[in-house]
């Protein structure tokens, strides 16, 4: 992936594996990389339709910055789309593959489009402990999980109904990484709902609101040695955890996630746990590719150096992003130093350091 003239980040050329994990200082681009990333739902939610035009908001731009902003994606099978900030219309999709025939030309359009599609499918998760907990009431067919958990007792409702070895998966997936989880149940709940009605009054109109009390459903957990826990008693790292594996088992399976924080507020041993879980259901699920950020040294442990990229801010404003295995010292202490050790040591200040010349001879 190649960004340009993106928030804090003025050029970078990104590789990543399918599990790459973020890592670096407090506003130093971790969350920025995610973003980009997501760029083609984002900018549908923001009513500018990729599909249409191809542009970016200028509000992307970097700052200090008159050129245009422009994103990157390279499919690992081939293909490339481009989205640009400004200046005249441009295709959502470049074609770079050589084409001689119409049938050559007919495969790029083809790899283009699986691209495409799979960037949109984009589920970028920044979980809250509020909103995982929350009971939920849902009149869609398949109910879904909203970036920040809202939602996350209706779909587990719906599994238990219409799904239940996904239900099972999950419950035992949770297991794994939470050996105190006994069950997962649900309670029906109340949930209020406000609504907007308008209401025509000596021939004007006006707009009131509206709640009203519907039942929906609330997560339930059995532990060792309690029953009956309800979510919002639960630790919040068992919480976050079932949202994840919730997302990633059922109905909607993502193909690109976008995760804040993975260790999420897991105890080190479970994070552990995590990863061998999600390592588990990429198996099973080969086209799912994980990018997450962290700032758990324990997390990097149960990964291997090329999967972990290091972000880092230059005094300049600009952001930038680095593998770990880039570090000049990394040969001669990979083998005495785990991935976690050695981030701990050397931090990410090397990363914007200039290289020195080298002497003359």
């Amino acid at each position: 992936m190649q960004f340009r003239n993106f928030k804090a980040y003025r050029s970078l050329d990104l590789d990543l594996e399918p599990f790459t994990v973020l890592v670096g200082p407090n506003a130093s681009g971790k969350t920025t990389l995610l973003d980009g990333l997501r760029i083609l739902p984002l900018l549908a939610e923001l009513n500018t339709s990729p599909a249409k035009d191809g542009l970016i908001p200028t509000s992307f731009r970097s700052f200090g910055s008159s050129q245009s902003t422009e994103l990157r994606f390279h499919g690992r099978q081939g293909g490339r789309v481009t989205i640009k900030g400004e200046g005249p219309q441009s295709p959502n999709f470049v074609f770079v593959n050589v084409t001689v025939d119409d049938a050559a030309r007919q495969e790029s359009r083809r790899i283009n489009a699986k691209l495409h599609e799979f960037l949109s499918t984009a589920a970028l998760l920044r979980f809250e402990s509020r909103r995982l907990a929350d009971a939920s009431y849902s009149e869609e067919q398949v109910p879904t999980i909203a970036s920040d958990g809202m939602g996350l007792a209706s779909v587990i409702a719906f599994l238990k109904l219409s799904h239940e070895d996904l239900f099972e998966e999950i419950e035992s997936a949770l297991k794994q990484i939470v050996p105190s989880v006994r069950k997962i149940r649900i309670e029906r709940a109340a949930v209020e709902q406000s609504s907007m009605r308008t209401i025509a009054l000596d021939e004007q109109t006006t707009r009131v609101s509206e709640k009203r009390r519907v039942w929906g459903n609330r997560v339930v957990l059995d532990m060792q040695g309690a029953k009956g826990v309800s979510a919002d008693s639960v630790g919040e790292g068992t919480l976050m955890a079932l949202g994840l594996l919730t997302v990633l088992l059922g109905p909607q399976k993502p193909r690109l996630l976008l995760l804040d924080d993975i260790e999420l507020a897991l105890h080190p041993v479970a994070q552990g746990k995590l990863i061998e879980v999600l390592r588990a259901i990429q198996k099973n699920n080969p086209e799912l590719q994980i990018v997450a950020t962290s700032h758990s040294p324990f997390i990097l442990n149960y990964l291997k150096p090329e999967e972990i990229r290091m972000t880092f801010l230059a005094e300049n404003g600009f952001a930038r992003c680095e593998k770990l295995t880039a570090h000049p010292e990394f040969e001669k202490w990979k083998d005495l130093m785990s991935p976690g050790e050695f981030w701990s040591t050397v931090g990410e200040s090397w990363i914007g350091k200039e290289p020195k010349s080298a002497p003359h001879e």
